[in-house]
C-alpha cells in the first residue's frame, strides 16, 4: 500500500501503529472542546482506534452516499484511494485539529462499522447456523478476506454484529470474539486461505461490510 499523507488522515504501511493527535468526536462536524485532549502527544493505539471510530462515524453522518461510494470500491485500488482522500478532505470539521494516521483499510472498515451500525441500530436476534454452506458474494471471489467474512456472517451473524457494537478492547469486544471463535476456524478449515493473516482491526470492518451486504436490501 502506497504512503497517502494527508492533513487529517494518513494511510500507512502495514504494522504502523495508529496515532491520533488532539482530536474531537465532533460527530455531526462540531467540535466539542470538553472531548479535546489537552495536550498533542500521541496516544497508545487503542486510545486512536477509538478516535478512528468517532471519526467515522462523524464521516458517515455527514455523508452517509460518500460512505456506500467507498464501498463500491475494491480494496487497495485507485478510486478506493482516491475516495479516502477525498473523505478526508471533505470531512475535514470531523477532527478539532491534528491528525489522523492508519493504514487504509483500517478506515474503510471503521467507515463500513458505522454505516453498518447507523442503518441496523437493533441487533441481530436470529440463533447462528453452523452448518451453514460456505458461500460468499460473488465480487468477493477475488478478494479471500471479503469471502472469509461472508463464510463468518453466514454462519454466526449474531456473534458477528454483537462484535461491531462493542467498545474496541473492551471486555464485550473480547466476549463476543470468543462467541465467534469457533466460526473464525470454520470458515478456514480445508480452504485454500487457511492461512489469512488479519488483525482484530481488520476483522471487524471486513465483517461490517459482510453484514451491511447482507442486509441490505435486494435491488
Amino acid at each position: 500500500m502506497r504512503t497517502l499523507i494527508l492533513p487529517l488522515v494518513a494511510a500507512v504501511l502495514a504494522g504502523t501503529p495508529a496515532l491520533a493527535q488532539d482530536s474531537s468526536a465532533a460527530y455531526q462536524g462540531r467540535p466539542d472542546p470538553a472531548d479535546r485532549p489537552r495536550n498533542t502527544a500521541p496516544v497508545d493505539s487503542a486510545e486512536a482506534k477509538r478516535w478512528m471510530q468517532r471519526f467515522a462515524q462523524c464521516v458517515v453522518a455527514g455523508d452517509p452516499t460518500g460512505a456506500r461510494q467507498l464501498l463500491a470500491t475494491s480494496p487497495g485500488s485507485a478510486d478506493e484511494r482516491d475516495r479516502l482522500v477525498r473523505i478526508a478532505q471533505q470531512r475535514a470539521n470531523c477532527l478539532h485539529h491534528g491528525k489522523l494516521r492508519m493504514q487504509g483499510n483500517w478506515m474503510r472498515g471503521a467507515i463500513a462499522e458505522q454505516l453498518y451500525l447507523r442503518a441496523y441500530p437493533k441487533p441481530i436476534e436470529a440463533p447462528a447456523t453452523p452448518d451453514a454452506p460456505l458461500t460468499a458474494r460473488a465480487d468477493a471471489q477475488k478478494w479471500p478476506y471479503q469471502a472469509y467474512a461472508d463464510c463468518i456472517v453466514a454462519r454466526n451473524a449474531p456473534a458477528a454484529d454483537a462484535m461491531l457494537r462493542a467498545e474496541p478492547g473492551s471486555a464485550a469486544e473480547k466476549s463476543a470474539l470468543q462467541q465467534t471463535m469457533p466460526t473464525l476456524s470454520s470458515c478456514l478449515a480445508g480452504g485454500k486461505d487457511s492461512k489469512l493473516a488479519i488483525d482484530r482491526t481488520m476483522l471487524r470492518g471486513y465483517l461490517a461490510e459482510s453484514l451491511y451486504a447482507q442486509r441490505l436490501p435486494a435491488g
